[in-house]
């Protein structure tokens, strides 16, 4: 095989298969949504690592990832996975020297210092970037950083938009809270995708939870209705059917069982949610009501399943299977046999 072949299929070993685009865009998820802490990679309390390390990381220098590779990765997630910021004010050096410095406010802010952000040690990052008014204002940051024809890597930071379970990370700092305050700015659908083999256990437990993440995702389509009658279709159609290209940010294509929620009920309640810059909705839920906590002490926290409106099947033809409160239909024991696809919350 020419090495044309092999670079455009990203090489062997884990990755085998895979084109080498995918291959950086999964590898900055990995390490930017759970590995960074572990790997030594300092960010700060938003989330932000700085680019210069990133390539430095083992995973992507392995590969040979480059500067354009990472703004490329950026620029085409389908889903907007990453937030990228540019500071050539900064002037950051090699955090395997000694602390990075970035500035404490976005460029182009009225007032601009620098802070530090720890980047040797043993200590955490903990400076944190004055984050962008709005999710509008922090796309345009990651715009602007994209034109940019600065070709120094430490001056970008990167981060993920969504998904994090690093325990450093403060992701409230950089999503947009919702409120009953400003009714017009709910989504008119919030839905949690998931899995035969998960309802039952979901059920058991009183909700859904954030499984190791900061937050439960959720998506702001399809709406029911579409729901509804992709779940009416026969098999034969569904089997004729071309594969789903539609791309719905919160939500794998392959969700078996769509949740949707009452968010204005659950916002009534106090249950806190939240909307990250590519458009998913989260939640960490509420406290469990038997004061249960988690090895850390925490307590354990649930989107309360009294939240629900309408759960949809959508795989196998059954439609509604739960109704404000009601189980509708009950799921074939074969389909919760099956259990839950691999690596798939």
């Amino acid at each position: 095989m020419g090495q044309q072949g092999r670079d455009r299929r990203g090489g062997g070993g884990r990755g085998q298969g895979q084109s080498r685009d995918v291959q950086v865009s999964k590898a900055l998820s990995l390490l930017l949504r759970h590995a960074a802490e572990k790997e030594g990679v300092k960010m700060n309390a938003q989330g932000y690592a700085n680019v210069a390390d990133v390539l430095e990381w083992r995973k992507l220098k392995s590969i040979k990832a480059t500067f354009d590779e990472i703004k490329h990765a950026v620029d085409s997630s389908d889903k907007k996975r990453f937030a990228l910021l540019h500071i050539p004010s900064a002037q950051p050096t090699k955090s395997t020297t000694k602390a990075t410095t970035i500035p404490t406010t976005i460029p182009g802010s009225e007032e601009q210092t620098d802070g530090e952000i720890s980047a040797g040690g043993d200590q955490p990052a903990t400076s944190v970037l004055e984050a962008p008014s709005s999710n509008e204002d922090q796309a345009n940051a990651t715009q602007q950083a994209l034109a940019s024809t600065d070709t120094e890597p430490s001056n970008y930071m990167i981060r993920a938009t969504q998904g994090h379970t690093i325990k450093t990370v403060d992701a409230a700092s950089f999503l947009e809270p919702l409120t009953l305050a400003d009714e017009s700015k709910l989504p008119d659908t919030v839905v949690h995708g998931t899995f035969h083999g998960a309802w039952p256990l979901i059920q058991q437990s009183g909700g859904l939870r954030a499984m190791g993440r900061h937050h439960v995702h959720f998506a702001t389509g399809p709406s029911l209705e579409s729901a509804m009658a992709s779940s009416e279709t026969t098999s034969q159609e569904k089997a004729n059917a071309k594969p789903e290209t539609q791309v719905i940010s919160g939500m794998r294509r392959d969700a078996q069982i769509l949740i949707y929620l009452d968010i204005k009920k659950a916002l009534a309640a106090g249950c806190p949610f939240w909307r990250s810059e590519n458009g998913v909705i989260l939640s960490e839920g509420l406290p469990v009501s038997d004061g249960k906590t988690d090895a850390d002490g925490n307590p354990v926290k649930v989107v309360s399943i009294d939240f629900f409106d309408v759960v949809v099947e959508r795989k196998i033809g059954l439609g509604k299977i739960w109704e404000r409160g009601e189980v509708v239909k009950e799921l074939p024991e074969y389909a919760i046999k099956k259990g839950t696809p691999k690596n798939r919350r």
